[in-house]
């Protein structure tokens, strides 16, 4: 993947910045934001070497337009464009004044702090969104899942249909990266910024702009309802609520869940597979689409119940050493014999594709879907000056046959290719391709 060109990024003149003088008091905290978040990367980061890019010469080249730059989201462009030549996900510097303000109802984007016990954290009472989820599908933003009762729901939206605008915003776009993104990547973007844009205090209202199954533009005004339960943070991902849902299809049991984290997710997971295996199914499918990871600590518990023979799902590669990822039996633990099959698509990331390329690669779990994100390195998050933090990708992730996922994502033993025509007729070709592995195990 080649790196961005360098490209100085002028400011708005209607954005009411103020001029940049040497020696003001904002330029010191610039200074130090830069400084900080270079002097971290090189520190902490997982590659000594950093790709053998020469970081004293970028710092040089980069620091004076960064500190000179007209407005603050130019500063943050051309500070994140500089840790953007890496080519990684999970390096990033946000902070104040990076993107102009959203509407005073929309949740902004999360500012993650350092403490071990910020990792996990409530989101807040105010936090509710309509209920759909919106994905781009053959190139379009398309609307792929509705949650029944929603206020979407209420409105007659329903899969399939086009978005075009959010709050009056046009989706069409996304708002610039400090780095060249994969394809894949894109699609991750957009789902997460969709997301955020729905999101916002309960009982507020969003508009959304579409195209219906006659591609008829409509506009509704969707409330944004409580959620179902509390909504946690995990590190800098969006907010989000824990859910886990299973049932039985046959002797084919479905799990799915929305994020990795020990508790109140890993038992209940624990507590379905034990109950399919109970129940006599022969096969599982682990539902990892839309699940952005989480807590890794999570993969190796949950891959003990899917295996009685020790199991290597790959090795964590730190600056100065390295962990491998193995399972050994467990006392008074049954685990699930049958088939196990991972539905995967371009939210699958982090943790979520650990685990995923783990299995597969152990020859314990087909994967079946679409190709993950490809952004599963382990990261820290840094306080800065100003209120800025920065993202700093501490550990890679190499498979058991070496392996690099970031970049390159978990490729499924059987691709399946999405639909807008799918989606209006209801059907979810991923889970029939699923079903169809899963049921060819057993008579």
């Amino acid at each position: 993947m080649q790196p961005p060109a360098f490209v100085p990024l002028g400011g708005d003149a209607g954005s009411g910045a103020q001029p940049w003088h040497p020696g003001s008091v904002g330029n010191q905290i610039r200074q130090a934001i830069f400084t900080g978040a270079w002097t971290a990367v090189r520190d902490k980061h997982f590659d000594k070497t950093l790709g053998g890019l020469d970081w004293d010469g970028l710092r040089k080249k980069y620091e004076p337009l960064a500190l000179a730059a007209p407005d603050e989201p130019t500063f943050y462009r051309l500070l994140n464009q500089m840790l953007g030549l890496l080519g990684q996900s999970h390096l990033q510097v946000h902070g104040p004044g990076e993107e102009p303000a959203p509407p005073s109802d929309e949740i902004p984007a999360p500012r993650a702090r350092t403490a071990a016990a910020d990792a996990i954290r409530e989101a807040g009472d105010d936090y509710g969104d309509p209920g759909l989820v919106i994905r781009i599908i053959e190139g379009k933003p398309t609307i792929t899942r509705v949650r029944p009762g929603s206020s979407a729901a209420g409105a007659g939206l329903r899969p399939g249909f086009l978005v075009t605008h959010i709050g009056g915003r046009a989706l069409d776009s996304l708002p610039p990266s400090g780095r060249a993104l994969r394809p894949v990547e894109e699609r991750f973007r957009l789902r997460q910024l969709a997301a955020r844009r729905l999101a916002g205090l309960v009982g507020s209202r969003v508009s959304l702009r579409c195209l219906d199954e006659n591609d008829r533009p409509i506009e509704v005004m969707l409330e944004r309802d409580p959620p179902p339960a509390r909504a946690i943070q995990v590190l800098n991902m969006s907010p989000v609520v824990p859910q886990v849902t299973s049932r039985q299809v046959g002797e084919v049991g479905i799990v799915a869940f929305n994020v990795f984290l020990l508790q109140p997710v890993l038992g209940e997971v624990e507590k379905v597979i034990d109950g399919f295996r109970a129940r006599g199914a022969k096969a599982i499918i682990i539902d990892l689409r839309g699940n952005p990871g989480g807590i890794g600590a999570m993969v190796i518990p949950l891959a003990v119940r899917l295996s009685a023979a020790p199991l290597t799902l790959g090795t964590i590669v730190y600056r100065d050493f390295s962990n491998t990822l193995a399972t050994t039996a467990s006392l008074g633990i049954k685990p699930f014999m049958g088939r196990v099959v991972i539905l995967t698509d371009e939210g699958t990331a982090s943790t979520s594709e650990i685990f995923a390329a783990g299995l597969q690669e152990a020859k314990r779990a087909l994967v079946v879907g679409d190709t993950t994100a490809g952004a599963a390195l382990g990261s820290i998050i840094e306080e800065l000056p100003g209120g800025a933090v920065v993202q700093i990708p501490v550990a890679d992730f190499r498979t058991p046959k070496g392996m690099t996922i970031e970049g390159r994502g978990v490729q499924p033993d059987r691709r399946v290719f999405e639909t807008r025509a799918g989606f209006l007729a209801g059907r979810d070709v991923v889970l029939d391709a699923g079903l169809d592995l899963a049921k060819a195990s057993h008579p």
